[in-house]
């Protein structure tokens, strides 16, 4: 491939990424599935359609029917296969032209019966069989007119005017200045969208409102770690504080979650018992709320590291229960859910059931919606791009700390 066709390659692939991510803001809910390369370059399926979209970008170039054959063959051949469905084809294309011409049955008809790059017999997609299918029924004027009232087309912008477009649409929508949209939210739009498109299918769904959170996640974990490695921890923790107190929180009136993404931190086990005596704990104040800690690890290294956990409380001559559901055995989201029970001594904790509770991220995932939180301050500890983020927007994100600044940030 010439430097020429391949950055020809580059861009069309990004103004697809840009197209997305503008059609993602604009055009779906916040609870419609969208999928990146899915039946086509992009589909949005609500409750009562699906659009299924390609993206061209063609620099320097006039409107040529066999410019367009390959996109619009694959939607017809999608037609042929689903036309009980309530599908609808998109094509946006980007040409040198002032609006593309008249969508007319002769047209599609002539466009159709191209031979295409795709009229190969390829073995993964079985390309031949359904081609050979839209050519038999391409000049059949009832499958043409049927097709047409599902499909249009649109000359979309350029290049440069698309990505201009697209910064001021998530300026406005995160009410963030100009430059943060285009230097930081912007270029995390993108990295969603490309990371998705490369997962196996079925992985590639994402609703608008989780790409939304996605972005605040992103902007806020680029933006602490900012304040961290200009200013120092002091401006962190006093940062944090100030964002603590706006979400009001509190020891007894939010639960503490932290995430737990690196096993092998050095003194973690210590971390974790340490920040546990924060909260509830004999000689603490009787209403504080047990601390949660959800670990994300490989299950075949989890067991073992929670044994570390105990061996650790024990040798240091603690007496502090964890509650677990008992998840090593069968989890029960009775005993998981259930009331602390406690004793105090004046205003302090003296005995309780249990000081903190533990449990491997994909429980706690599968089984979260049956859990007893309604007031959420998410931590994330380390590997901040496996966040729990859905979970709750009060979210703090603690990279590249010692565990005593940790404790400070979470136990204050």
């Amino acid at each position: 491939m010439s430097d020429r066709s391949a950055e020809a390659s580059i861009k069309g692939y990004t103004y697809q990424f840009l197209h997305t991510i503008k059609d993602i803001m604009e055009k779906a809910n916040l609870t419609d599935v969208c999928t990146v390369e899915g039946d086509e370059d992009f589909d949005i399926q609500s409750d009562t359609e699906k659009k299924l979209i390609q993206y061209k970008y063609h620099e320097e170039q006039k409107f040529i029917n066999s410019r367009v054959a390959k996109p619009i063959g694959i939607m017809f051949n999608h037609f042929l296969n689903n036309q009980s469905s309530n599908d609808k084809y998109k094509l946006f294309i980007y040409l040198n032209e002032k609006e593309m011409p008249e969508l007319t049955k002769e047209r599609i008809t002539n466009i159709l019966i191209l031979k295409t790059s795709t009229d190969h017999f390829d073995k993964e997609k079985n390309i031949y069989d359904i081609n050979s299918k839209k050519h038999s029924y391409a000049e059949n004027e009832e499958f043409v007119n049927l097709f047409i009232e599902k499909f249009d087309w649109f000359l979309t912008q350029k290049y440069d005017d698309l990505e201009s477009e697209l910064i001021c649409i998530l300026t406005n929508a995160f009410s963030i200045p100009t430059d943060e949209s285009k230097i930081l939210y912007l270029s995390n739009a993108i990295k969603i969208i490309s990371d998705l498109s490369t997962k196996p299918d079925g992985q590639r769904d994402i609703t608008k409102e989780q790409f939304i959170s996605k972005l605040n996640t992103y902007g806020k974990i680029v933006f602490s770690s900012l304040i961290f490695r200009i200013k120092g921890f002091s401006e962190l923790k006093k940062l944090y504080k100030k964002q603590k107190k706006a979400f009001n929180i509190n020891k007894n009136g939010v639960s503490h979650i932290v995430q737990i993404n690196n096993i092998s931190r050095g003194y973690v086990n210590q971390l974790i018992v340490e920040l546990s005596k924060k909260f509830c704990y004999k000689g603490n104040k009787w209403d504080y709320l047990p601390i949660t800690f959800v670990v994300n690890c490989p299950p075949s290294e989890y067991k073992e590291f929670k044994r570390s956990i105990f061996s650790y409380i024990t040798s240091q001559n603690e007496c502090m229960k964890i509650n677990d559901g008992l998840e090593d055995y069968s989890f029960n989201i009775n005993i998981y859910n259930e009331i602390l029970i406690k004793t105090k001594d004046g205003n302090k904790y003296d005995i309780v059931s249990f000081n903190f509770k533990f449990l491997h991220q994909d429980i706690f995932i599968n089984k979260f919606s049956q859990m007893n939180y309604s007031n959420i301050g998410l931590f994330v500890l380390d590997d901040s791009s496996s966040s729990l983020s859905h979970i709750s927007e009060k979210q703090f994100y603690l990279n590249n700390l010692t565990n005593e600044q940790i404790i400070e940030i979470i136990g204050e």
